[in-house]
């Protein structure tokens, strides 16, 4: 386990090597070259076979050495006796703690995380490489994968997935660097920028995301960075600008497709701001400068887009020879059953997917609130005579209801910062600050883009993240001019609303009879698997196979996805047992599996009664019933 502290010694020894102008923009360039290096790691050791915890070791040892070899001297931060930074500073550090306590403690146990996120992990962890194997669910192949990358190196350099949950920690703190540094860019102050952080580390569904193994925070910080290297790279202000904008958008779109409908007009307003205020510092010798010459122009684009693209190629390419699209097919199963794009385009589309995301954004305590958000949206629809239900524009099965104060990561409101956002955007109208106008269009336009695109869902909330992040430095940049008091104010209500978030999260509650203080850990992994009711059936299997002293078992989840917890119970209790899907009938099949060996058990998730799912392995000659659960074994 203590070749774990690699990870954060590479980050350090990055950090000291970055030439830059300020420690936290040093921050966000190693944190950019952390992550470039993470994932030219995996790819590259991937392609002969050697994803292992030894290989990663020795690369990050590398990379920790060579870059400690050109270390250069980092001036000490100077805060100054601002009372609002120091409120904000210390508001951010104690969220920031009680979260990363919150990720070392808990194990991860998010739906998504059960379902594909640390499943993938597992079986590339197998295989020594992220080559495509045979699955059911295809989220866990032909999804972006650069925030499991992450959580690869962790489950591979501590033996397990002890620290996989401080991936998404770690992006909450470049997430809150980042967003200050570009409410800097849009003009903000000391006072701006420490704002902008706040409200960064304060949303609730951020502090919730921060301490599980999910990967939207990642992709915020990734997003944030992109945006904050545009603008610089806009003014012309550094030679290796371009580079860290290609690498933290291809960073973002490797890690979620959200980020193509988020970071086109983000990064291009930010380059175009960043130009405009290069040019009205020096107006006069703005046709002689060497960096605004026509190739220059022409050269960082293509840099940073060149980088973007070589990120994403090698997932491009075995997208494509599985589906024949880059970015895979449009459902999970590949069948167009539950597609995620809207069935139809259109402005009705549009309002209807912009009025039931809002509301999510909405929930309270009270009833009377949340079932009058949900009249206005049903009322708004009629009067267009729009089907707020309508399936081709909703996910199947689900149904448009009032929102809910949740403290969970899926669909927690956001209802205060959005009323911040909506407050910024009036005054940037008010004072028709160009840079300010500019930026609000952009954010409005990833929002309108996603929802024109993806048909509404419930639990659909948490995807807005990173356009929440994101919209955190227009919030400070706008905020900050206020006076000290009344900015405090403002730090001290962020700072209240986000009590709940960090002390009562549903999954992994800080207090009370379920506190990650005191849970047991096998049992936490179950935590937001409650509605399935079907936690005796895996520790039933677990309790079974450990006599068995079967090696390699084979896993049906054909009828359901939530495979990790099994896998994590059985590895405590015989770390070298293998894992493979079995009754595969898709196009992967073809692919090899994880382990080239015939499995001694199987286990069918939800088979029970599923006579066809139980015939295909009529040729065990023993099963046994456990719950819902089939196994079967030689």
């Amino acid at each position: 386990m203590v070749l774990i502290l690699l990870l954060p010694l590479a980050l350090a020894a990055l950090f000291l090597a970055v030439e830059s102008e300020g420690w936290r923009d040093r921050f966000l360039r190693a944190a950019v070259m952390f992550g470039g290096a993470a994932w030219a790691m995996v790819e590259l050791l991937s392609l002969a076979g050697a994803v292992t915890r030894f290989a990663l070791a020795a690369a990050w040892l590398l990379v920790a050495v060579a870059a400690f070899l050109r270390r250069r001297s980092v001036p000490l931060p100077r805060l100054k006796p601002d009372p609002v930074v120091i409120v904000c500073l210390a508001g951010c550090i104690t969220v920031a703690v009680f979260t990363g306590l919150i990720a070392l403690l808990s194990p991860p146990n998010s739906t998504d995380a059960m379902a594909y996120h640390l499943p993938r992990v597992v079986y590339w962890a197998e295989q020594s490489s992220v080559r495509f194997f045979p699955t059911p669910f295809l989220n866990q192949i032909m999804l972006q994968p650069t925030a499991e990358y992450l959580m690869l190196h962790a489950y591979l350099l501590a033996g397990g997935d002890w620290f996989v949950n401080l991936v998404q920690w770690s992006a909450s703190l470049g997430a809150m660097v980042g967003v200050s540094l570009v409410a800097g860019e849009l003009g903000a102050g000391a006072r701006g920028q420490a704002l902008a952080a706040l409200v960064a580390a304060t949303l609730p569904a951020g502090i919730l995301a921060s301490s599980g193994a999910k990967n939207d925070l990642v992709c915020a910080m990734w997003l944030v960075a992109a945006v904050y290297f545009a603008s610089r790279t806009g003014a012309a202000r550094w030679k290796w600008d371009a580079v860290c904008l290609g690498c933290a958008l291809g960073l973002a779109l490797d890690t979620k497709a959200t980020a193509y409908l988020f970071a086109p007009a983000l990064v291009a307003v930010a380059w175009w701001a960043g130009a405009r205020a290069a040019a009205r510092a020096m107006p006069r010798v703005w046709r002689n400068m060497r960096d605004w010459r026509p190739p220059h122009v022409l050269a960082c684009p293509a840099i940073a887009l060149a980088c973007a693209l070589a990120i994403n190629a090698p997932l491009f390419v075995r997208n494509w020879r599985l589906s024949g699209w880059p970015l895979g097919f449009d459902s999970a199963q590949a069948d167009g059953a539950f597609r995620w794009r809207n069935d139809k385009l259109g402005w009705k589309p549009l309002v209807s997917g912009a009025l039931r995301n809002l509301s999510e954004q909405l929930g309270a305590r009270s009833p009377r609130w949340n079932q009058g958000v949900y009249r206005f949206v049903v009322a708004v629809h009629k009067k267009l005579h729009i089907d707020w239900n309508d399936p081709a524009t909703t996910w199947p099965w689900a149904e448009f209801a009032p929102p809910v104060n949740a403290n969970h990561e899926a669909n927690a409101p956001n209802r205060w910062q959005l009323l911040l956002l909506a407050l910024a955007a009036l005054v940037a109208i008010h004072r028709r600050n160009a840079a300010w106008l500019w930026y609000t269009a952009a954010l409005a336009f990833g929002f309108l883009a996603f929802c024109a695109y993806l048909k509404w869902q419930p639990f659909l909330a948490r995807l807005f993240l990173p356009l929440l992040l994101a919209s955190a430095p227009l919030m400070g940049a706008v905020f900050g001019r206020w006076r000290a008091p009344l900015s405090i104010l403002l730090a001290l209500f962020l700072l209240n609303n986000a009590r709940p978030a960090l002390f009562e999260n549903w999954v992994r509650p800080w207090s009370g009879p379920a506190s990650v203080l005191h849970a047991d850990r096998d049992r936490e992994y179950f935590a937001d698997m409650g509605s399935w009711r079907n936690q005796a059936s895996y520790f039933g299997v677990v309790s079974l196979l450990e006599r068995s002293g079967c090696a390699v078992l084979g896993i049906d989840i054909s009828n359901l996805t939530l495979e990790y917890p099994l896998q994590a119970l059985l590895r405590e209790r015989h770390p070298e047992i293998r894992f493979l899907h079995t009754g595969v009938s898709n196009l992967t099949r073809r692919y090899p599996p994880p382990v080239p060996a015939a499995p001694c058990a199987v286990i069918c998730l939800d088979c029970a009664g599923d006579a066809k799912r139980l015939s295909l392995y009529r040729g065990f000659p023993k099963s046994t019933a456990i719950g819902r659960f089939v196994a079967f074994q030689r």
